[in-house]
């Protein structure tokens, strides 16, 4: 029992650390642009509410590790508040009293305020890149020839007339090498037309398969949907592992970041043309859930310490490289009070050649609070029904 409790409160920890990690680089990304363009920063803090620890720096910046470790911000002078909707009164003041404001976020050039908003979400990306290398690196990939070994009966390979002893050797304009990138590809478009070309006799082939949406298992063991051809892998063909010196495995993990970035946009697309539901998007509950579940799994897993350990380390990478990819992506939606907000607002400063109106800017927030209240609403539900998946 007592075991038990602690691997789950180990769970926890892992969650806490990951999380504050990943929003520590993110803002990270802000401050260091920021400080690079000589823009004075009130205060750095990692979570919300009443400061556990705090230090200020010689350069007059407040430090903080808050009690709520989910969030964070860098709060600019200038700012009203940790989203950096600006102080009107502050700024007035400090414009009468300093003159030189130089150093205020909100008086510089349009375009250092953006590339200041830009760099928290490229700031995450740079990381998973960087985690999904040392992953490489360490582990490398597994790769099997894609050779159908079976075609189940009365699904869409069937229909199609793909035959075990095929070759895929493209999926649409996409090449393929791999059996994992027919289950990415395939996966990702329940119900679209993907033209298959395969190789037959030493011939190519090419004909047009549906993938039928499927019911299944994450690998954590969690409710998903995915598109299926139904086809089985030859398991006859042996499976090969590629080893990455650094620069290759730097070159994999960026790769692998503009892969995640491409699938996340390609679903979110196919939600807003009706062809995806929204169930698998999740919020803090499901990221929360997905790693303490894996590190539930790898620490009661009857495998020797170091295998356990070298399992653990490479799935916190994996999940945190993924994790980061994801947060950077959301901070970019154009929604009021995240970056992508922002950064439309300082779109319609350059065109127009003057800010939006500080009432215009103030609805917008609120607006943007409610949208990221009720976005919030609706996650928070997906992720209770996805729990429940993983019980049953």
């Amino acid at each position: 029992m007592l075991a038990t409790l602690a691997t789950y409160l180990f769970a926890a920890f892992m969650f806490v650390v990951l999380i504050s990690a990943l929003i520590f680089f993110h803002e990270l990304g802000h401050y260091g642009v920021g400080r690079l363009f000589g823009i004075k920063v009130d205060r750095f803090s990692i979570g919300f509410g009443k400061a556990i620890w705090s230090r200020t720096d010689k350069k007059g910046t407040l430090w903080t590790i808050s009690r709520i470790p989910l969030g964070g911000f860098v709060k600019f002078a200038g700012d009203s508040g940790a989203a950096s909707n600006p102080d009107t009164e502050a700024l007035a003041q400090m414009r009468a009293e300093q003159g030189d404001v130089s150093d205020i976020f909100h008086f510089k050039p349009v375009w250092q305020r953006a590339l200041v908003v830009l760099a928290g979400p490229v700031a995450n990306f740079i990381l998973a890149a960087l985690l999904f290398a040392i992953a490489f690196a360490w582990v490398g990939t597994r790769v099997a020839e894609p050779r159908i070994g079976a075609v189940l009966e009365g699904t869409p390979a069937a229909e199609a007339g793909l035959m075990a002893g095929d070759t895929i050797i493209q999926l649409d304009d996409k090449r393929i090498d791999d059996w994992g990138q027919v289950l990415g590809y395939v996966s990702q478009r329940a119900g679209t037309p993907i033209d298959t070309t395969v190789l037959r006799d030493g011939l190519e082939l090419t004909v047009t398969v549906a993938p039928r949406r499927i019911d299944d298992k994450d690998f954590v063991g969690g409710a998903m949907t995915r598109g299926q051809f139904g086809i089985q892998r030859d398991t006859n063909v042996p499976i090969r592992t590629i080893e990455y010196g650094p620069i290759a495995a730097l070159g994999k993990g960026t790769t692998q970041v503009g892969d995640v970035l491409s699938a996340t946009g390609r679903y979110i697309g196919r939600i807003f043309t009706g062809k995806e539901n929204a169930k698998q998007l999740g919020s803090v509950l499901r990221i929360g859930t997905v790693t303490g579940k894996a590190t539930v799994d790898i620490v009661q897993a009857e495998v020797p310490f170091g295998q356990k350990m070298r399992g653990f380390a490479v799935t916190m990478l994996q999940l945190g490289a993924s994790i980061s990819v994801a947060l950077g992506f959301a901070n970019l939606m154009p929604i009021p009070m995240l970056d992508g907000g922002h950064l439309v607002y300082y779109g319609y400063e350059a065109v127009a050649g003057k800010p939006l109106s500080q009432k215009k800017q103030e609805v917008g927030f609120r607006f943007g609070m409610a949208v990221l209240a009720a976005l919030f609403l609706f996650l928070t539900f997906n992720d209770i029904g996805y729990i429940g998946s993983l019980r049953s």
